[in-house]
């Protein structure tokens, strides 16, 4: 408010002093500051006294235009257009729909006789777009105005179909759906078609018949089977009412007339998902969305799916009991912390790095031998780690500042979904292979805007997007063919069957995740993820394996995962496992064979 009085003061010099353009640009500021204020609109009406028929070229519309000037012309070119006035108050309402910009005594005034009923409805359309559904308190009590116009409207024009249908949208926005369920209905009576149909059915489900809206949505469907947009609201609609199996047979009824229809394809795939956990639906969606660039609009159903579960979404915690004794010191106490801990067996080389990191000062002794298989490869690959004893060193010198803060800049737990976590790591593939491999034992510091994550969640994030650079890598790449990743597999693979560490995971996603982009890599993922899950299984069975659990997690949504080890890590997590599936999995018979002899 006080910004908006500056400008005012402002405005009256140059008024004064005859200076009509700088009046005219501070009463814009102070319009975007306060549009509500009174002595804002007594001075614009000074201003247009003094300005005559020439005050709207004060207020020039350019790109990208200044919201108070916006309001402003609308409001000095109302008497002679009101409803282009009107729409500019729409466009600032969607621009801060929590501003009364139009909440002014010309519209509070406005006879709606006078103005096309088609325009008033488009106009409404428009409005409700950004208020919300319903429309959060403040933003109701800001546009009330536009409810009120609605009404007077209705009156003006109580035969016109889409005006009361775009009033019932509107309507509904703020609260009172009984009202918007007789706009809509009166609208609907007039003229049954498509877009009143959806109208007045929204209006119902917002008063709370769900059976009723449904109705009237599969009337109109029926009337213009191939709208499967239809078909999708329904669905949605069915699913949030917990009615998910109804809602897949529609959408399955809809994708029979139209299969590549994207809003039906999303939304069955996403409910799918929901109803069994089966992450094959969530790949047949990126498949989908991979052969089908061109969308009605954009989806989000991918990433509900995904959202905070594990690698589907976001990277899994360490489980290791070093890090979960550093938990429970206070971040103060540790740099000043001496003298010696005891573990009772050795723990993958990432997670005591965390440890001697924030412990600097403490010695760790690890009672007992460590299972060979623990301190040594599982086959003959490059190592980022060499034991001495019980002590894991790097095998690789840290990387650059400069890789380090592009790392920092880029990694984080949590994605939208796997090829979102791919695309966002695409900066760090024009860093060389050491230096990513570098970054893997050498994770750079912890940034500020994650200073509240816990211990070692940073670390296996960043570690999760270096492998992420690596299947990006340019110096891997195959200039005959640039889409080729075989290099970068070939690499990871590797790495997987390294020392077992935190990187044997992350190198395995990064597997995963190529997989879910290139089907023609998919039987070569399967084997390379599947056989070091189960080795990792075997393991188990003699000495703690803290990254089985996490492994587990991550078998189940490779893609073409075979059943027999899909059972395997749903035993191993305690996750049930999906429905067995009809189609043939696509993976080689001798790796078959191997699960069912484990089963013998």
């Amino acid at each position: 408010m006080a910004q908006a009085h500056g400008e005012l003061s402002l405005a009256r010099v140059a008024l004064a002093e005859d200076d009509l353009e700088h009046a005219a640009n501070h009463i814009a500021g102070a319009i975007a500051w306060a549009p509500g204020l009174p002595e804002v609109h007594e001075l614009l009406a000074a201003l247009t006294v003094r300005a005559g028929g020439d005050v709207a070229e004060l207020f020039p519309l350019r790109e990208p235009a200044f919201i108070g000037t916006v309001v402003a012309r609308a409001h000095v070119t109302a008497k002679a257009d009101p409803i282009g006035a009107l729409r500019m108050l729409a466009q600032a309402t969607g621009f801060d729909p929590e501003q009364p910009w139009a909440d002014v005594s010309w519209v509070r005034a406005a006879d709606p006789a006078g103005l096309d009923p088609d325009d008033l409805a488009r106009l409404f359309v428009g409005v409700m777009q950004r208020l919300g559904d319903p429309a959060p308190p403040p933003v109701a009590k800001a546009n009330e105005v536009w409810l009120d116009l609605a009404r007077r409207s209705l009156r003006a024009h109580p035969d016109h179909a889409l005006l009361h249908g775009a009033s019932a949208g509107l309507g509904r926005r703020f609260g009172d759906t009984a009202e918007a369920v007789r706009w809509g209905a009166r609208g609907h009576r007039l003229h049954p078609d498509k877009l009143t149909s959806v109208w007045y059915a929204y209006a119902l489900r917002a008063d709370g018949r769900l059976d009723a809206a449904l109705k009237v949505m599969r009337a109109a469907w029926r009337a213009a089977p191939d709208e499967v947009d239809l078909c999708a609201d329904m669905a949605n609609w069915l699913a949030d009412s917990g009615r998910v199996d109804e809602a897949i047979e529609l959408l399955e009824e809809g994708m029979r007339r139209r299969s590549d229809y994207d809003c039906a394809v999303h939304t069955v795939h996403r409910l799918r998902f929901q109803r069994d956990g089966d992450a094959r639906h969530l790949v047949a969606l990126a498949d989908f969305i991979r052969e089908h660039p061109v969308v009605s609009h954009e989806h989000a159903d991918l990433a509900q799916a995904c959202e905070r579960l594990p690698w589907l979404g976001r990277v899994t915690g360490p489980t290791e009991a070093c890090v979960n004794t550093l938990h429970r010191i206070p971040a103060g106490e540790r740099g000043t912390m001496d003298g010696g801990m005891s573990l009772s067996a050795l723990e993958v080389p990432s997670a005591l790095a965390v440890l001697r990191r924030q412990l600097p000062g403490v010695t760790v002794r690890v009672e007992g031998a460590p299972a060979a298989d623990l301190v040594r490869p599982l086959r003959e690959v490059r190592v980022l780690w060499r034991y001495d004893g019980t002590t894991a060193y790097p095998t690789v010198e840290p990387a650059a500042a400069a890789s380090q803060a592009l790392l920092a800049g880029i990694a984080g737990p949590v994605w939208p979904h796997p090829v979102a976590a791919y695309d966002h790591a695409m900066p760090l593939g024009e860093l060389p292979v050491e230096q990513l491999l570098s970054l893997l034992v050498h994770p750079p510091a912890r940034p500020e805007r994650f200073a509240e994550l816990p211990d070692g969640w940073w670390e296996r994030s960043a570690q999760v997007f270096a492998c992420l650079g690596l299947l990006h890598c340019g110096e891997l790449r195959n200039p005959a063919d640039p889409g080729d990743t075989a290099a970068q597999r070939r690499l990871l693979t590797d790495l997987a069957w390294g020392v077992e560490d935190w990187t044997t995971e992350a190198a395995l996603f990064a597997l995963t995740v190529a997989a879910w982009l290139d089907p023609a890599c998919r039987v070569e993922v399967c084997d390379t993820v599947g056989r070091r899950f189960l080795a990792a299984v075997r393991a188990s069975r003699t000495r703690a394996v803290t990254i089985r659990d996490s492994l587990s997690a991550l078998v189940r949504i490779v893609p073409g995962m075979v059943p027999d080890m899909l059972a395997l890590a749903g035993e191993v997590s305690g996750v049930p496992a999906a429905p067995a599936r009809t189609e043939k999995p696509a993976s080689p018979s001798r790796f078959g064979r191997l699960f069912r002899r484990r089963q013998q």
